[in-house]
């Protein structure tokens, strides 16, 4: 059960614990502010800036494991044992599957600088590894230029009002018996410990519009904040599936164009194909 005096991690996945969400986010809730001083200043806005996306995979925990045994095989077959040499420490440490590495061949991806066609194979492997996955994705997505003008919150932080969407998601995905957690990926202290005195409000004492503070904390069984890797250099492959999945819809968002990583992930939108509005939301609606 969380702690919800202060951040916490955890390691395991708990035997009364049926569901994981595991949470990332694209772009920063401080755009907001930006996007406001633009606005005064008559000046353009960066699409970039545009969207606030946070996005969960939940996972059933046969399903998890399963899931890490793929991504064990895609790391074994493209690096010894799974591992590359770390240049900033000369350490070698598991291979992380970050988007953003991947996209511009970085630290371990950089291997495929020079070969494009090995590139190629690995992306094609990547899309099926993750198209064999059972996993269900809500994502919700901010568009903050609306959301100065048309938002009837008058929260400041998004990243608040996301949460508020996102965990009523996750208990009506859950269905009726099922108790499920949430590991987000930790940010910083002071962002972390902003978002979790968000939740212990929610949770705890005022609920959401639709969800009273009695049933989250039935349906709930902890919140957690893990950073990207664990005590034994192992990154957590939750929170590397909830990047590899949260990015394309961002990108899709912001420029209503479905890439091929969309098109491997779009199945598992909740409520496919009419994700709209359930499992992909976009706030303030147009």
């Amino acid at each position: 059960m969380t702690c919800y005096e202060k951040p916490t991690s955890s390691n395991t996945w708990e035997n009364n614990v049926d569901y994981s969400m595991f949470i990332d986010e694209n772009n920063s809730p401080s755009s907001l502010n930006v996007i406001k001083r633009k606005i005064v200043n008559h000046e353009e806005i960066d699409v970039n800036l545009s969207v606030f996306t946070v996005t969960g995979c939940i996972f059933a925990k046969n399903n998890y494991q399963l899931a890490k045994e793929r991504f064990d095989k895609l790391r074994e077959k493209y690096w010894n044992n799974g591992m590359w040499l770390n240049p900033k420490n000369n350490e070698l440490e598991k291979v992380c599957f970050h988007s953003e590495d991947i996209r511009g061949k970085k630290k371990a991806f950089a291997i495929f600088k020079e070969d494009e066609k090995q590139y190629e194979h690995f992306i094609i492997d990547l899309d099926k590894t993750i198209n064999s996955l059972k996993y269900k994705i809500i994502s919700i997505n901010i568009n903050l230029k609306d959301y100065i003008f048309k938002s009837k919150y008058n929260e400041g932080n998004v990243y608040k009002i996301a949460f508020n969407f996102i965990i009523e998601r996750f208990i009506y995905g859950m269905g009726d018996k099922n108790v499920g957690a949430i590991i987000f990926e930790a940010r910083g202290k002071k962002e972390d410990s902003e978002l979790l005195e968000h939740i212990d409000l929610i949770i705890n004492r005022t609920g959401t519009e639709y969800i009273t503070s009695d049933e989250l904390k039935a349906k709930i069984n902890g919140v957690y904040f893990n950073k990207k890797f664990n005590k034994n250099k192992t990154p957590y492959l939750g929170l590397q599936i909830a990047d590899l999945s949260s990015y394309p819809i961002h990108r899709f968002i912001k420029f209503d164009t479905k890439g091929r990583d969309f098109l491997t992930i779009e199945k598992k939108i909740h409520c496919y194909p009419k994700y709209l509005g359930k499992g992909l939301k976009i706030y303030p609606k147009k």
